[in-house]
């Protein structure tokens, strides 16, 4: 391969995939369950509390409401997760907790 044909592969190769040049085997270890449930309890933590916000939770007696709202929270996270993990393909949720 000539000069400029490995410039231009190593200038493509870098911006579209992770890393060509190591073979999948090598590559780490998917992310922990423990760091994919992290990022869907915050997705859904989000959206819930925004549910919350328009729910009207600064009313007198809506604790019950918020608690209502985080237990909703903890089993859609579960289900997505156990979901995730069963299905076994990459996404880009495995991306984003691969980097923090």
């Amino acid at each position: 391969m000539t000069q400029s044909n490995k410039r231009k592969n190593a200038k493509n190769s870098s911006h579209h995939s992770a890393n060509p040049a190591v073979p999948a085997t090598s590559k780490s270890k998917s992310s922990s369950a423990a760091r994919i449930f992290i990022m869907y309890f915050v997705i859904f933590g989000t959206i819930l509390a925004f549910v919350g916000l328009m729910g009207d939770d600064t009313l007198p007696g809506s604790g019950m409401f918020l608690w209502l709202l985080v237990a909703m929270n903890f089993a859609i996270t579960a289900i997505a997760t156990v979901s995730h993990l069963k299905s076994g393909k990459k996404s880009k949720i495995d991306e984003i907790s691969q980097k923090w």
